[in-house]
């Protein structure tokens, strides 16, 4: 590759899919647009890279019949980090003014969901206002058998670009369609239009987890209740598990640094740490700071607060507005030095282990 193009490290594979159909290695991605550093939301526009613009690349299972009659191997959805609403979890295309946009939509569309591919992007880009050293890949996203290829409206219809193209001997009347704005997309002919060179860029919630972390950005919830965060404290990081049914995603949370199966399960108003094969497993979601099961976390499902008496996590119906406002405290930044910490954290829980089980002697040797 030339100096004005895309570095050559390839998208990331989708991650495999376990026995039992949970997927829990999956690494969350923003997709930044490198001129501004705005990522895609979960609107099908370009803003805030937050909660709300993370997606995971899942591998999508094929029916017999597909994979006998049309020879189809394999389907990719960009899922969307706890959307607690599955008919909505999924980057869809959808139709607005006579254009192809972009939104959230239902996973179990396979025209409009199942068919995105990551292709490496070798095009000439714009300078990045800052040097992104998360990147993992620069990427076109394609959708329709890679003929179809998501563009910013803006590098379309701006003033710059349709001046250029009068020069080139084009339409010098040209106009924006309806709805076409700065932060807009569109699903158009790649060998038309070409496409929009994305930056991939990972959260490491497949490598590190992630913390539920209190509004006061002193608590983390540990499955249980509410105590002091600690980077170091390895049992309360959370891992994203991912079970579809009917072609819709179902969420699990699951104790991330757990050697046994320990996901969080609802049981009445408490909340307990237990198989994450159990119905009451799936279902969590996030959205404007409120953790939820089986609903929308506003109008619908039940909401997790946190007690006054003991700091225990407690489900009330997200209607009465009782939460307790939770961030995702992810490690995109400094993952390197938390990695670490964790390893030596882990090295005193083993070391205090041994201890106890030789009587307080120490099982490492100088």
């Amino acid at each position: 590759a030339g100096p004005d193009e895309a570095p050559a490290r390839p998208p990331p594979p989708p991650p495999a899919v376990s026995a039992d159909g949970m997927i829990k290695n999956a690494e969350a991605y923003w997709v930044i647009d490198p001129t501004d550093q705005t990522c895609l939301t979960e609107l099908g526009t370009f803003g805030a890279c937050d909660d709300d613009a993370l997606y995971m690349y899942l591998s999508r299972p094929v029916g017999f019949l597909d994979r006998l009659l049309r020879g189809t191997k394999s389907r990719r959805s960009l899922a969307m980090v706890l959307e607690p609403v599955p008919r909505r979890a999924c980057l869809s295309t959808k139709k607005a003014h006579g254009r192809t946009v972009l939104g959230g939509g239902d996973c179990s569309s396979v025209s409009r969901a199942q068919q995105w591919e990551m292709l490496q992007s070798n095009a000439k880009r714009a300078q990045s206002r800052t040097q992104n050293e998360d990147m993992v890949a620069a990427v076109a996203l394609t959708t329709n058998k890679q003929r179809d290829c998501v563009v910013r409206d803006s590098s379309i219809w701006s003033k710059a670009a349709r001046m250029q193209r009068a020069l080139s001997g084009g339409s010098s009347r040209e106009t924006a369609p309806k709805g076409a704005l700065a932060n807009t997309v569109s699903v158009l002919k790649c060998a038309q239009r070409g496409h929009t060179p994305l930056e991939l860029t990972a959260s490491n919630v497949a490598t590190s987890g992630f913390l539920f972390q209190a509004a006061d950005g002193a608590a983390c919830y540990d499955g249980i209740r509410f105590r002091a965060c600690s980077d170091e404290d390895r049992s309360l990081r959370w891992g994203i598990g991912v079970k579809f049914e009917r072609g819709r995603p179902k969420t699990a949370l699951y104790k991330f640094y757990n050697a046994s199966d320990s996901c969080l399960v609802e049981k009445g108003d408490a909340l307990v740490l237990g198989s994450c094969s159990q119905k009451n497993a799936l279902g969590w979601g996030v959205t404007r700071g409120r953790l939820c099961r089986n609903g929308d976390c506003v109008k619908s499902g039940k909401c997790l607060a946190r007690s006054a008496f003991d700091a225990a996590a407690k489900l009330f119906p997200c209607k009465q507005n009782v939460y307790e406002h939770l961030t995702l405290t992810l490690d995109s930044d400094g993952s390197d030095a938390l990695a670490q910490a964790l390893k030596e954290a882990a090295a005193r829980e083993q070391e205090q282990a041994a201890k106890a089980a030789g009587g307080g002697r120490s099982s490492f040797q100088v």
